[in-house]
């Protein structure tokens, strides 16, 4: 299985021009209904939430009209104690994998990878070809969601380096002793390493053993910034989160395994859950309004919460300041389109169900619930902003608790803008394809 590690470290690099003007693609597309998917079928969705010059060929699968670097999250609820297991591939090759199974509830999973695409590079969402998928969805409980984002166009010229990377584990990883995870050795110390001044974002995901942990904590150099954890008995917990940072040359990020605290990965060659992506948004500009890195923010919250209104108290970037710690709306300086990401973790005797809203408009769901332990949720959605425009994250029902402390903070809220050019279809409720 030569390529299927073919994703797992890209250093894409373009260098020169003064100026240039991009054309993006962008699109998240939603499914709205149940779905049973039996094996090895491909995951079609029916609901368009943003498209931008995305196109889909007649099995549902992206197609790639502009070479470039690709982000892709894909997410999931299982139905009640039911299984998701999800394949994503380029081409008619594997690339990774979500999977999610407790027999106490609904269990959510997600990933994503970046992935560089040529012109006619197709990338699919599929079933597991040896066991069947049911998931949940409905109108207003959409889990199941596909994001696609092109990060970096072949065709664009920039004044400066551009950076990225994507890796993931394709074996097993056992450590108590808080080991740095080193996915491969392909990167051999396991730490990334900036090349240049810059705000950066980074994700990670990862599936515990059978009955075992998962605990993962992401560092920039000595310092603990946010944590990935799950756990649920006799079954496999899907955990991972999302940060941007702004980082100085030399600065390192990376993943290690709590302290003290037994965590056990899972990792096959064909079953890739856990990985660990970053790409440079943008060099960090302190006299330049254009750069990407004045639209971007990072929140997460660093105690525990019982309510509907999710505010974030501990900010890792917020440049500009659109962000409000008071009210917890972000607040488009600009219109254009903007990547967002949200994950959480809810305390052991409560769920955790969150919504995104834009304008007022509900957008999709992160939802955890399993009785007794500790339940995880994360999901995505690309958006067309108007500059004015807010979008923010609400708690569907009083009684859903978060769980969170100064050293354990799972529950996240990012978001930032891409530079684009072309006309947009977004919140077309039609079905998309298939």
């Amino acid at each position: 299985m030569e390529f299927s590690f073919y994703f797992l470290l890209i250093f894409f690099q373009t260098i020169a021009c003064v100026h240039c003007e991009l054309s993006n693609v962008a699109f998240t597309l939603g499914q709205t209904n149940h779905l049973y998917l039996s094996h090895g079928e491909q995951l079609t969705y029916n609901k368009i939430i943003t498209n931008l010059s995305a196109e889909f060929d007649s099995l549902g699968s992206f197609v790639s009209r502009k070479p470039g670097l690709y982000a892709f999250h894909f997410f999931s609820l299982a139905h009640s104690e039911s299984r998701t297991w999800i394949e994503l591939f380029k081409n008619t090759d594997y690339i990774c994998s979500i999977f999610g199974y407790t027999s106490h509830g609904y269990a959510d999973a997600g990933n994503s990878v970046f992935l560089h695409l040529n012109e006619h590079d197709t990338v699919s969402i599929k079933s597991h070809p040896s066991y069947d998928t049911t998931l949940y969805g409905t109108g207003d409980q959409m889990y199941t969601t596909f994001t696609g984002v092109l990060l970096n166009p072949d065709d664009a010229e920039y004044p400066y380096q551009k950076e990225s990377f994507s890796v993931g584990l394709n074996h097993h990883f056992q450590t108590s002793q808080g080991d740095i995870v080193r996915y491969n050795n392909i990167i051999k110390t396991g730490k990334f390493t900036a090349a240049m001044d810059g705000t950066y974002i980074f994700h990670y995901h990862g599936l515990a053993q059978n009955d075992e942990a998962i605990w993962l904590e992401l560092y920039r150099n000595g310092e603990y910034v946010n944590s990935a954890f799950g756990h649920t008995d006799s079954g496999y917990a899907d955990a991972g989160n999302t940060v941007i940072l702004h980082l100085s040359r030399g600065d390192q990020v990376y993943i290690k395994a709590r302290n003290n605290y037994q965590v056990n990965l899972y990792g096959a060659a064909d079953q890739v859950y856990a990985t660990f992506s970053g790409n440079l948004l943008a060099p960090l500009s302190h006299d330049s309004e254009d750069s990407r890195s004045e639209t971007s923010f990072s929140v997460g919250l660093s105690h525990h919460f019982t309510g509907t209104n999710l505010i974030f108290d501990r900010v890792f970037s917020n440049r500009a300041g659109r962000y409000s710690p008071v009210t917890g709306h972000f607040t488009a300086k600009e219109s254009g389109v903007y990547v967002f990401h949200f994950h959480a973790l809810s305390r052991s005797d409560a769920h955790i169900w969150v919504d995104l809203y834009h304008d007022y408009h509900y957008i999709d769901s992160l939802y955890g619930g399993s009785d007794d332990e500790y339940a995880t949720g994360s999901n995505a959605a690309a958006l067309n902003l108007v500059a004015g425009d807010i979008v923010f994250l609400k708690s569907r029902q009083p009684s859903n608790s978060y769980y969170g402390a100064p050293d354990q903070v799972y529950c996240t809220f990012s978001g930032y803008k891409l530079d684009t050019t072309e006309e947009l279809i977004s919140g077309n409720p039609g079905v998309v394809f298939g």
